[in-house]
């Protein structure tokens, strides 16, 4: 089984099954996609936009039995402006999508004792995804749960940040600034394969061809 631990947000769209979004909610239906079981440990309003996400996650095949609600806190709601409103300022690639509230102390987190809990409560994880951004003790606390399931660890930090302290064997991805769900992908199809049994070195090549990325040569 493979545990995605991130938060996911509300997308408006007349299709059930897409009104699920964010990094997460991707690298888990990519992995779910390679064939095995997938859990998202997150958490959401206790909205009608956090009832859309679960009956999306739901129809995406992603188990939400450790997805938590926030009693006061909104669901984050993926916006993308108004191409023909004058305030937006367009790039080359278009309006930019945005996760609203933009505070991220307005939106629900995952604080230790969350991650604690929906860890304890999923013990036959084989892979791990830190897919969000953690405070240090909630990722110290997905460490040791992934040691005590004898789990592999996938981190996702942003790009130019840190490396958090991690053990060696753990695998550490940088998330490009801007990606078109190539990167969300290649995550997902990569974990897939390790809950499979694949060797990582082998594994990572598969996701690599899987996703349409080319690794460096020097």
């Amino acid at each position: 089984m493979i545990v995605v631990v991130g938060l996911p947000a509300y997308a408006d769209s007349p299709d059930a099954s897409r009104c699920a979004g964010g990094l997460a909610v991707e690298v888990a239906s990519a992995a779910r996609s390679r064939g095995g079981a997938v859990e998202l440990v997150g958490k959401v309003g206790d909205d009608g936009a956090g009832d859309a996400v679960v009956v999306a996650l739901g129809r995406l095949g992603i188990g939400h039995a450790a997805l938590l609600r926030d009693p006061v806190l909104p669901t984050p709601v993926l916006a993308t402006p108004d191409p023909e409103d004058a305030a937006v300022e367009l790039d080359a690639a278009g309006p930019e999508t945005r996760l609203l509230p933009e505070d991220a102390a307005a939106r629900p987190g995952l604080d230790p004792a969350d991650v604690d809990l929906a860890l304890r409560f999923l013990p036959a994880a084989g892979v791990i995804v830190l897919a969000d951004a953690l405070s240090a003790d909630s990722i110290a606390v997905a460490v040791e749960g992934a040691a005590f399931a004898t789990a592999r660890l996938i981190v996702l930090v942003p790009a130019g940040a840190t490396p958090p302290a991690v053990p060696p064997e753990a695998t550490v991805l940088e998330t490009p600034p801007d990606d078109d769900g190539s990167f969300a992908r290649l995550v997902g199809l990569f974990a897939g394969a390790l809950d499979a049994g694949v060797d990582p070195k082998a594994a990572f090549e598969e996701a690599l061809g899987a996703s349409g990325w080319e690794p460096i040569t020097e």
